[in-house]
């Protein structure tokens, strides 16, 4: 090829044409995947109480619950001080925080176990028909956490 000349420094044609067809070949960087970790943990809980029994708009209603006691995280606990029927104190325990003192069938391991603590849920809040006790019921905050416990009862099938 013939050489041409830029800036009074020989450039071979032939050089200047296999950068430009290499660069082509280079493919385009990769897009990040869209970030699943915060999907994660609704995800289970919704996994867990939908195999616990768990259906419809009270699976959604659960799932929702669950995020707002404990972000659904199977190792979450809360210690509570003594109160009037628990004069003990008492600890919340699991995705659900299913509370030692009032659910004492509920062992330990069975609380910080994600599919134990959903089927006790299950259990406590008469297959979903029940929710009032949970504190995340009561005082409304799982209704901020409809929308993601939605995503995530619509991603289960």
């Amino acid at each position: 090829m013939p050489d041409s000349v830029q800036a009074g420094r020989p450039i071979r044609l032939g050089i200047v044409v296999s950068l430009a067809l290499i660069a082509l070949a280079v493919p385009a960087p990769a897009m990040a995947a869209p970030d699943t970790s915060a999907r994660a943990p609704a995800d289970l809980c919704a996994q867990v109480a939908s195999r616990a029994g768990f259906s419809g708009d009270r699976l959604v209603t659960a799932v929702a619950v669950g995020m707002g006691e404990s972000s659904c995280r199977p190792n979450a606990q809360n210690a509570n001080g003594p109160t009037k029927g628990c004069p003990n104190g008492s600890v919340d325990r699991g995705l659900w925080q299913i509370n030692s003192c009032w659910h004492p069938s509920v062992s330990r391991s069975c609380a910080f176990d994600a599919q134990c603590n959903a089927n006790a849920a299950y259990r406590i809040s008469a297959k979903g028909a029940n929710f009032r006790s949970w504190a995340a019921y009561t005082n409304g905050s799982y209704r901020n956490h409809l929308p993601a416990a939605r995503a995530a009862v619509s991603r289960l099938s």
